[in-house]
């Protein structure tokens, strides 16, 4: 995890809305990924590249009563899981 690169969606991922629910499929596999509300909420939030620090900073205004450490340590977990799934991806 790195505090300064920036994430981004990754090329090829279609998302697919049911209800309040968030699914991504992705083009070259067919793999199907259904997003937690955080993940769901950092997909969104990728629309544009977002560095970690901008990320925690934007869900730090969302969620006031959430410790930044609490938020930080939620939001590494939830960035290593869609970019182990290929979802998102790092750059410089």
């Amino acid at each position: 995890m790195s505090r300064h690169g920036r994430y981004r969606r990754s090329p090829g991922i279609n998302e697919t809305p049911v209800q309040d629910e968030l699914f991504l499929i992705a083009d070259d596999s067919g793999d199907i990924y259904h997003l937690d509300q955080l993940a769901m909420s950092i997909w969104r939030a990728l629309e544009q590249s977002n560095t970690e620090a901008e990320l925690v900073d934007l869900f730090s205004q969302a969620f006031p009563e959430t410790t930044a450490r609490t938020l930080q340590q939620d939001l590494r977990a939830a960035l290593l899981k869609l970019q182990a799934g290929g979802l998102i991806e790092l750059f410089d």
